[in-house]
């Protein structure tokens, strides 16, 4: 990892994700880019012949920005002198605008927190949050404001346990490699997980159709276990122990955010697009829902559908 892109808005809640971010970039001695994106539209409507007051306004907005962005670069400097921190402020749509900054910057990396509400904008966070998830051909770092978020990357063991969803396409193991970029160097323990959407129970007492249905679905567990274990060694991250779970279930988002609950983790890794032969279910529709309903950080990369 070289370079990691953190957005934004000039409120707490989006500098929420710094302390993390940093300690991940000194950690790989990384570089930094502060971004911020002012509006490309006036906060209230204004009669034609303004044209000098909002040329104006956009001054003035951009050069909050790059002030509390410079004030924020000094901060990191103060604690960590080694790394190299730019700033980048634009105009434009907010999305599309830091998609550009962070391919302009060569970042491997978008980190954000999920929500904020900024000095000279109006909330964004969230909404892009959203849209970068689902537009941006790099990993993004989701973060929240509470304690899984903020103790991120607090030491070298950091994240120790780390949950990732797959379901059998190649698209839903790309989220591996730049995770591998996010794992502790000792003592870490990822858990690949497959859920198997139960068939619908047959109309029938026959008792050879049900022996059949449970047949097929020992089958099916059969397979995705054989799938996860390939995966896991060919994968082998140095220094983290791998294990595989399969589980069946009638909802996987609901699945999976009950063994979220149930083992804690420090992070959630997914991939937002794929369709398994194993599981067949489409995961953007399932991470939509575990990116909104976990609470805890989230890793999410994102595959064109060529890739499914």
């Amino acid at each position: 990892m070289n370079k990691i892109l953190i957005p934004l808005d000039g409120s707490e809640l989006a500098e929420a994700a710094l302390d993390p971010t940093i300690r991940l970039a000194a950690r790989h001695d990384a570089g930094v880019v502060l971004a911020s994106v002012v509006s490309d539209l006036p906060p209230v409507p204004l009669a034609a012949g303004d044209g000098d007051l909002v040329a104006s306004w956009f001054d003035e907005e951009k050069e909050r920005a790059n002030t509390y962005l410079d004030r924020i670069r000094e901060q990191i400097r103060g604690d960590h002198p080694e790394l190299e921190v730019e700033t980048r402020v634009e105009m434009g749509p907010v999305v599309s605008t830091l998609l550009g900054e962070a391919g302009e910057a060569g970042a491997d990396l978008v980190a954000l927190t999920t929500h904020g509400r900024g000095a000279w904008q109006r909330a964004w966070l969230g909404s892009v949050a959203d849209g970068l998830v689902r537009r941006a051909e790099r990993p993004v770092l989701l973060l929240r404001g509470g304690d899984r978020s903020r103790d991120l990357f607090a030491d070298d063991t950091s994240p120790s346990r780390v949950i990732v969803p797959l379901d059998g396409s190649r698209a839903s193991e790309q989220i591996l490699s730049p995770l591998t970029s996010l794992l502790p160097s000792k003592g870490g323990r990822v858990t690949l997980v497959s859920v198997l959407l139960r068939p619908f129970p047959l109309a029938t007492t026959y008792l050879p159709h049900a022996v059949e249905e449970t047949n097929m679905m020992e089958e099916r567990e059969r397979r995705s276990e054989e799938y996860l274990k390939g995966v896991a060694e060919s994968w082998d991250p140095l220094g983290v122990d791998i294990d595989t779970r399969v589980i069946g279930a009638d909802d996987v988002a609901k699945a999976l955010l009950e063994l979220i609950e149930e083992e804690e983790p420090e992070l959630l890794a997914l991939s937002t697009r794929g369709r398994g032969g194993v599981s067949r279910f489409v995961l953007g529709s399932v991470a939509d829902k575990l990116v909104r309903g976990a609470d805890l950080p989230v890793l999410a990369v994102r595959r064109p559908p060529e890739n499914d």
